[in-house]
């Protein structure tokens, strides 16, 4: 029996609500006044610095051939991929994932972005860290603006007997700009929490009253004097907590995680810890060696065998349903390898959750791999990261769809990631897939090991939380064979998004849900129109418009010059996704130029570019 099934049997796991219908209506409120502060949820983010490729790591086993004649000489072979799913497997090098995953530990979100993906790592990093758009500047951190609607006055007083402790980290030495409030940092940063540096306030001479001196000075007094105090909370926890464990890598992403481990369990209240593996910039050398063996396979395996340590670590010491985690990379690299063996800068890739209280399974579909595919192309997204984001907001730290609209995601579009904590199916469900058809979605399920198992019920959803049931499969035969089910929807319309999951009902009248899916009818892709801004600008002769479309599209083009006066116009056929459009400058004469592009709609947009 697995540790999720167990919990699910002894009764073992419970969701306390953490906000009331008052709080919800309020902004003004402080979300941590209403939390016991014994049972605070914590969120550990883990980026992959130097964009990870998504496509040696989760593998599509349907499109595993196609991959392999784009990537020949880093294309995984069988021997090297472990089996998720019957549809999905994962780098040979991640093991601990394999068995957190047969758990139930650990989840995963297929080709996750944005509209109009950046390749500039500064940038890109920028856009995941901030929640914005790829033609937006954010000022502040999408979860510094989640902490800035319980802590409108920080710094001012913190911290304080309420707050003691500091509300977001960054575990090493430079500050992430995840938790960046309207004004400050809601954060600090950590190297070595066992090894505080205490820092001299300089004493307190009398200070030039009404002069920038003074309140310059007062200010770095303020913030010496919050890390003196904070880095003593640190201090105290980490010496006061444990760690059960003894599978930590004995590397600087394992210390960090071990590290979280001691401060949660020695009675921190921080919010988010954020750690950070880098080196996944692999434009050269990806492999070398074997097949998984090189600069890409031992970075999986410390991901892997760090966070399998982590999870065990949070289990062992009763922490399990307190913590989850959340993986994130800036961009996924290219689909063709290049010639120096590694992949270059690309656009969306997987995320893992991982945690007792995550949905576990695959959610999305493997991207497809076309063998002509533009040296260049990235996968294109299906999920929003933002998406993502929200939905933890949501599900984790219960926060209302309004307020997710205003802080993360404007257009929030509900995932069922983190809502896991309720429990798994009593037969061993191999793999749960939902399909889009071009009229309808198509349903998939296999199972193994079925004892009394009375049938399923497939119910659906449009927003994620009500289900109805549409339709019911019987049960295949009992005992230890492999059973596989189909269910087709027909009655679906284009651009819903729908929620899938099972009703597994037992022979004695119990019942239990499988984890969700998500699909759309084929040829329709998340959000509305969105288009860039030129890049390079000022043009050259290979500058571009980066335009995404939520479906195969036609559209008009014009360009005006800085009188008015239109100089050229075409039509442009696109397809589903990201596209780049020709700015058409060559022959332009120097100066300031409108490009206007036009939807069958009627949805009009413009962009200025300068040709010199």
């Amino acid at each position: 029996m697995n540790r999720r099934n167990f919990l699910r049997n002894t009764g073992a796991i419970s969701i306390p609500a953490l906000m009331g219908g008052d709080l919800l209506g309020s902004s003004l409120k402080s979300l941590s006044q209403f939390i016991d502060p014994d049972s605070d949820k914590v969120l550990v983010l883990v980026r992959l610095a130097g964009g990870n490729d998504g496509l040696n790591t989760i593998i599509g086993r349907d499109q595993v051939e196609n991959l392999r004649e784009v990537r020949p000489k880093i294309a995984l072979p069988d021997d090297y991929i472990l089996e998720l799913t019957t549809d999905v497997g994962i780098h040979g090098r991640m093991q601990g994932f394999q068995e957190l995953f047969k758990e139930k530990l650990v989840g995963v979100v297929q080709a996750v972005g944005y509209p109009n993906h950046n390749r500039s790592h500064f940038r890109s990093t920028d856009i995941w860290q901030t929640g914005a758009d790829s033609d937006e500047i954010l000022p502040s951190g999408w979860f510094g603006r989640y902490l800035n609607r319980d802590h409108p006055e920080y710094p001012i007083n913190y911290p304080n007997a309420n707050f003691p402790h500091p509300l977001g980290m960054t575990m090493g030495k430079i500050i992430n700009q995840t938790c960046q409030g309207r004004f400050d940092n809601m954060g600090i940063t950590v190297d070595n929490p066992f090894s505080y540096a205490f820092i001299s306030p300089g004493g307190n001479p009398t200070l030039p009253a009404g002069t920038h001196y003074k309140s310059e000075v007062e200010y770095i007094r303020r913030i010496i004097n919050q890390n003196n105090t904070y880095g003593q909370a640190v201090q105290d926890a980490a010496i006061a907590g444990n760690s059960l464990v003894d599978t930590y890598p004995t590397t600087g992403f394992g210390d960090q995680l071990r590290d979280i481990a001691y401060m949660i369990s020695g009675g921190l209240k921080t919010k988010i810890y954020i750690a950070t593996l880098g080196g996944f910039d692999h434009h050269a050398d990806q492999v070398q060696g074997g097949p998984d063996q090189g600069r890409h396979g031992n970075l999986l395996d410390q991901l892997s065998t760090a966070i399998k340590a982590f999870v065990d670590d949070l289990d062992a010491l009763g922490l399990a349903d307190r913590v989850i985690g959340m993986t994130y990379s800036e961009f996924g690299r290219q689909i063709r390898e290049n010639a120096s063996v590694g992949t270059d800068h690309g656009n969306a890739a997987p995320m893992f959750v991982f945690g007792n209280c995550v949905q576990g399974g695959v959610l999305g579909s493997n991207p497809v791999i076309d063998t002509e595919v533009d040296r260049g192309d990235g996968v294109p997204f299906q999920y929003d990261f933002r998406d993502v984001y929200g939905s933890l907001l949501r599900d984790w730290f219960e926060l209302d769809d309004a307020i997710i609209r205003d802080t993360v995601a404007p257009e929030f579009q509900y995932l069922p990631i983190f809502s896991g904590c309720a429990g798994v199916l009593p037969v061993e469900l191999m793999s749960f897939a939902a399909t889009g058809l071009d009229k309808s979605i198509r349903l998939e399920w296999a199972t193994a090991s079925e004892v009394g198992n009375a049938g399923f019920k497939v119910e659906r959803s449009q927003d994620g939380r009500n289900f109805h049931p549409i339709g019911k499969r019987a049960a295949g035969p009992q005992g230890e064979g492999v059973n596989e089910y189909r269910f087709d929807d027909e009655l679906v319309e284009p651009g819903i998004l729908y929620y899938y999951r099972l009703r597994q009902e037992d022979l004695d009248g119990a019942f239990e849900y499988s984890y969700i899916q998500t699909a759309r009818i084929r040829g329709v892709g998340p959000g509305g129109w969105s288009v860039g801004l030129p890049s390079p600008n000022p043009v050259r002769s290979d500058s571009y418009l980066p335009v995404y479309t939520p479906q195969d599209s036609r559209a008009q083009f014009e360009i005006f010059n800085m009188s008015g006066v239109r100089v050229r116009t075409g039509n442009l056929v696109l397809q589903m996704g990201d596209n780049r459009v020709d700015l058409r400058s060559g022959s332009l004469p120097a100066g300031t130029y409108a490009f206007r592009l036009m939807t069958e709609k009627g949805e009009s947009f413009n962009r200025k570019f300068i040709k010199r």
